[in-house]
């Protein structure tokens, strides 16, 4: 017999901590547009328990990750390695989530007190979201449904490039039928409320979930981000702001919500997990006349574009491209590590398998671990349980286009990496 419980977690910070996402900001937070939410999911088949948690965050490292594991290890029977603690990469959060997986770059620098308690409290928010879903185990049934969802992400790279618009939505029922929770996993960068933006929110994803909790009262509706490293709105959206965000977030509601629809639902499922370490090392860097070449090369582009009125979506590829561009010569004068050790993980449910990356991945690096096995049916997430900044596919680095190979801090044969740990634990 299945048994199942979910939870949600209000885990939206003090006003005022800087937020997480954009450069472009100068203060921090002024007030909340949306709650920000841990929203957890507990499993067990009578043998195995496993835990999925989706927050409202730009991510995870791998420090909160073990705290939460800590913290819910001693109080209940579920492993450490059953623990899976997934970001939605939200703009429009907190900055304080982390204290730094790839050295003293990644680490926020004078931190106010309240930033600091904001931090030291989170795992243990997470946690108690965990213990208390632990503690209310109830029989359901779980069925999952996909299908595609064309007009909200694409590559933003290039809109002709691949994108994974496919939606799977894991549908937990209780025993009368009524839905407990929907973990839908989607792949978008969540960037409809730009840096102007200093409201606390998930970005589309809270109104994907404040629909979705509408129709369904009672049930708590989940976001597992994917692989979203190259992946936005920025090609379809119709401006910046709360109204964009909220129709593109109903979009994704009423998608899931049609799924959810069509699901059929089962008890008998088996549940297992396994955690894989995953080690990368620390890119090659160019020399310093070489960055200094391809920061001009990138303004005089931009300048270019500017003089001929192009479309604001391809000078904003540009300037982030700039953006990645000065970061790169930036991440250079200051990285202090050579490599990093992380891990990738798997939750399998039946026989749906969700493989996890710690980092902004690219679409194409999923689809590559999806595809490993086709008889099998897995789902790629990405910012889960660490944080290692982007990994492109080994394509984007050799031929370097827009911001996220700039800002990229591990090597080219990362990707590589990636889908040799991803087969290991499919296998496992």
């Amino acid at each position: 017999m299945l048994l199942g419980s979910s939870k949600k977690i209000n885990i939206t910070p003090p006003i005022g901590l800087r937020m997480s996402g954009f450069d472009e900001r100068n203060h921090g937070a002024d007030g909340i547009l949306n709650q920000l939410f841990a929203n957890v999911l507990v499993l067990g088949d009578g043998l195995t328990k496993v835990a999925i948690v989706t927050l409202d965050l730009s991510g995870v490292d791998k420090v909160l990750t073990k705290a939460v594991r800590d913290a819910v290890s001693q109080k209940t029977d579920i492993p450490h390695h059953a623990i899976m603690l997934i970001a939605s990469h939200t703009h429009s959060g907190p900055e304080a989530w982390h204290t730094g997986d790839m050295g003293k770059i990644s680490r926020p620098v004078d931190m106010t007190p309240d930033e600091i308690a904001y931090r030291n409290v989170l795992p243990g928010l997470i946690a108690n979201g965990i213990v208390w879903a632990n503690k209310e185990l109830e029989p359901v049934k779980l069925g999952v449904k996909q299908s595609e969802l064309l007009g909200l992400g694409s590559n933003r790279i290039d809109a002709a490039r691949y994108v994974d618009n496919t939606v799977t939505v894991f549908r937990v029922d209780r025993l009368n039928g009524e839905p407990l929770a929907l973990l839908t996993q989607y792949t978008c960068h969540p960037t409809i409320l730009n840096f102007t933006n200093y409201l606390y929110s998930g970005d589309f994803i809270s109104y994907y979930q404040e629909a979705v909790e509408k129709v369904f009262p009672g049930c708590i509706a989940m976001f597992a981000q994917g692989c979203a490293g190259n992946v936005s709105t920025r090609h379809n959206r119709k401006s910046f702001g709360v109204t964009e965000a909220h129709r593109m977030g109903t979009m994704l509601a009423g998608e899931v919500i049609k799924d959810a629809t069509l699901v059929d639902t089962h008890d008998d499922l088996a549940l297992s997990a396994a955690i894989e370490p995953l080690k990368l090392k620390i890119r090659d860097f160019e020399s310093d006349e070489e960055c200094e070449r391809r920061i001009k090369v990138v303004q005089d582009k931009i300048d270019e574009l500017k003089a001929n009125n192009a479309p604001d979506n391809i000078q904003r590829t540009a300037y982030v491209e700039l953006q990645g561009a000065t970061r790169y010569y930036k991440l250079k004068k200051r990285i202090d590590i050579k490599k990093v050790v992380v891990e990738m993980q798997r939750i399998s449910i039946g026989e749906w398998n969700i493989i996890s990356t710690p980092a902004e991945t690219f679409g194409e690096i999923g689809r590559n671990i999806r595809n490993l096995d086709r008889s099998k049916k897995t789902v790629v997430t990405g910012y889960t349980n660490a944080s290692v900044g982007y990994i492109p596919t080994r394509e984007t680095y050799r031929n370097p286009v827009g911001y996220e190979v700039g800002v990229a801090l591990v090597s080219e044969d990362s990707e590589d990496r990636l889908v040799k740990v991803a087969k290991k634990l499919l296998t496992k």
